[in-house]
């Protein structure tokens, strides 16, 4: 976590704020990313993926407005990575180069 600036230097952080998209999101959810266990290559006969999910957190620098993101579930994220685990595509084209 920010507890000091990388752009101006300041000690100023407001830190540990949840990030709100409430355009975007259904309710008043948080954004968050979503890792998904990938398929096995014997599909058993009844299946469904695990995955983890980490939710954003942002420190703002109260001097000049620098933002940072960061999740609190980082280590979880890395070691589902580390075990193959992938984001889903977008399922409807209007994110371009994802």
């Amino acid at each position: 976590m920010m507890t000091k600036c990388p752009e101006c230097g300041s000690s100023d952080i407001v830190p540990d704020l949840i990030v709100y998209a409430d355009a975007a999101a259904s309710g008043q959810n948080p954004p968050y990313v979503k890792l998904m266990e990938p398929e096995p290559k014997k599909l058993p006969f009844i299946w469904s993926p695990k995955e983890v999910k980490a939710g954003f957190r942002a420190a703002i620098c109260g001097a000049c407005g620098h933002t940072q993101f960061y999740t609190r579930q980082h280590a979880e994220i890395l070691e589902a990575h580390k075990k193959g685990y992938t984001s889903q595509t977008y399922g409807l084209n209007i994110i371009p180069n994802l």
